[in-house]
């Protein structure tokens, strides 16, 4: 992608298992599953399904997008990622229902966004893509207390209120402000969460930053119980990436390098194994196992030193057991949406990695 003018994000070559960490508490729960259009073509339609050994539907995410706006795209996901999940971590529990984030300018600084009106438009456009994407869930979860919790409901995440309008109490706003829906606030007030580092985040671009996300939670898994590796399934994280599967070697290998070369330069992963699997309907799959690196394990150990991080490590499941194939689709239809705009790539030039 483009870099945009005046960009300043950290290259990734400067955010190593050296760099000081900055702890990002993130929820565990509707975080896992794609919502953002991290592709580079098309309209986003997303629809995954996991079924018991009954043939009983334990799981549906489902994704539909405003006409008007579009899905949102790369720039939606960083402005969700940092600026949003920022704020949201340094709340305490339970959150309020009105979020106050601050003006475009403050959020354009905060995504190292050029300061300008054609960004601020972009960031607008972005916080709208966010707020209009619905999304239809049935899944089940553990709580922070480790009580069962289960989420079923259609629904947005918030509400976006700009400067100049309303406010739920009838004041004018000062700042952007997010009203968070019910569904979306009891998940925030209740959901474990997971440790990732927020510098390192601004440093990746999209695709390798929502990898980062998928194989957290395997990643924590394995260091929690020691194991060698953690392992990802290539076609899940295809599904909750939105990015394109294949089915042949070669082919898969020089996708995922690309993905894991931030990592493996950055020490979060020392090495990368392929191992050829078949998937429930008979096609070519793999399963990618990580040995974790420096980095990872100083975020592992960095966690556990906050506040209610040993009740989090509790509940974190067993790493790389077996896991139910996650049947799904993420189709892509030419529309007439606004385009998303482009964002900033803070990836550094190519580099020559072992393991990818």
């Amino acid at each position: 992608m483009a870099r945009l003018p005046g960009s300043t994000s950290p290259r990734v070559e400067e955010t190593t298992a050296r760099t000081p960490l900055s702890v990002l508490r993130t929820e565990t729960v509707l975080s896992r599953f794609p919502i953002h259009n991290l592709g580079k073509h098309g309209r986003v339609n997303i629809h995954i399904v996991q079924t018991n050994a009954q043939g009983e539907v334990d799981l549906r995410w489902a994704v539909s997008y405003n006409d008007l706006y579009g899905p949102p795209g790369p720039l939606a996901y960083k402005l969700d990622t940092i600026v949003v999940n920022q704020i949201l971590d340094t709340l305490p529990r339970p959150l309020p229902r009105v979020i106050k984030i601050g003006s475009q300018r403050q959020t354009c600084r905060l995504l190292d966004l050029e300061v300008s009106g054609r960004q601020q438009a972009y960031v607008k456009s972005a916080f709208h893509q966010n707020a209009s994407a619905y999304i239809v869930a049935k899944l089940s979860y553990k709580g922070r207390d480790g009580t069962a919790r289960r989420l079923e409901a259609g629904f947005t995440r918030y509400s976006v209120i700009f400067t100049g309008e309303l406010l739920p109490d009838g004041t004018t706003a000062d700042a952007i402000y997010l009203v968070l829906s019910d569904p979306y606030h009891d998940i925030l007030n209740h959901a474990p969460v997971r440790p990732l580092d927020y510098a390192y985040l601004k440093a990746l671009t999209p695709t390798a930053q929502r990898f980062y996300e998928i194989l957290s939670y395997r990643m924590f898994a394995a260091l929690k119980y020691r194991h060698p590796h953690a392992t990802l399934r290539y076609a899940d994280y295809c599904l909750l990436s939105t990015q394109h599967r294949s089915t042949d070697a070669v082919q898969v290998q020089k996708q995922m390098y690309k993905v894991h070369r931030p990592h493996l330069h950055s020490g979060y992963l020392v090495k990368v194994q392929y191992e050829a699997i078949t998937d429930a309907d008979g096609q070519p799959d793999w399963l990618l196992h990580y040995t974790p690196g420096e980095k990872a394990r100083a975020e592992y150990a960095a966690f556990m030193h906050q506040p209610g991080a040993a009740a989090a490590a509790a509940l974190a499941p067993l790493a790389d057991t077996a896991q139910e194939d996650l049947a799904g689709t993420v189709t892509r239809a030419t529309s007439g949406a606004i385009p998303p705009p482009p964002l900033a790539a803070s990836i550094p030039p190519r580099v020559a990695l072992a393991g990818g």
